[in-house]
Formats: C-alpha cells, sequence, structure tokens
C-alpha cells in the first residue's frame, strides 16, 4: 500500500469514528472538583448538541434533589440554582445526543461560601 493510500484510509477511518462519536460533556461551569462560592447556575457543555433527560444536586449527607430539566437541545446548558449552603456536591446528569445514544456522568465541586454568608438576599438554600 502506497503512503498516500494509507493516508487516506486513515482519515477515512477517522471521519467514520467521528460521525459515530457521542455526546459527552466537555467542560462545566462550576468545573470538577472546583471549590468556591455558591454558583447562581451550572453550565453543562458537550461535544454536540444534546438534551438532558436526568439531572440531580446532592450535598453530602443530605437528600438528592431533582433539577428543572431544560427543555431545549443544545452543546452548552445552563441550569439556573437557587442558593446552596456550604458543603461538597455531587451534580449527576445524563444526556441523549442527536445519534440517540445517552450517556451520563458527574460533577463534583464544594461550596465555601453561600450568598446568604455574603450578605446576599436571602435565597432557599439547599
Amino acid at each position: 500500500m502506497t503512503s498516500s493510500t494509507s493516508i487516506a484510509a486513515s482519515l477515512l477511518l477517522l471521519a467514520a469514528a467521528t460521525a459515530h462519536a457521542h455526546a459527552h460533556l466537555t467542560s462545566s461551569d462550576p468545573g470538577e472538583g472546583s471549590s468556591g462560592k455558591s454558583p447562581a447556575q451550572i453550565v453543562l457543555t458537550f461535544s454536540e448538541p444534546a438534551r438532558l433527560t436526568a439531572l440531580s444536586l446532592q450535598r453530602k449527607d443530605a437528600e438528592t434533589r431533582k433539577l428543572t430539566l431544560p427543555t431545549t437541545t443544545a452543546a452548552r446548558l445552563t441550569i439556573p440554582l437557587s442558593n446552596l449552603a456550604p458543603g461538597s456536591y455531587t451534580l449527576e446528569w445524563r444526556a441523549l445526543g442527536g445519534d440517540g445514544h445517552i450517556t451520563s456522568g458527574a460533577v463534583h465541586f464544594t461550596v465555601v461560601e453561600s450568598a446568604a454568608t455574603q450578605g446576599g438576599a436571602g435565597h432557599r438554600q439547599l
């Protein structure tokens, strides 16, 4: 096989693999393992447009709370939050990609100071 034929075959295989890739989380805000003030929202960014099918948030040693799902399909999804009390949190998500495959994952972050602690308006805390 000539080198140009090898390169062409490699590119064809790469294109086929990319076409069948599933939506995956590329970033989040707050980010994995981050610590900071209570976020006003969570932003999940996927490799391709996706629709969230499940979303929950749990503070360590507290009940899991289901969050309201966005109604849109997009690569960047924003979920508003009420004020979070200080603590360690796990955000679990499940998404349906445009290819019909479901992916899931979790983001872990820590709130070290809530808006109420910062002197903000009295919001409901988790």
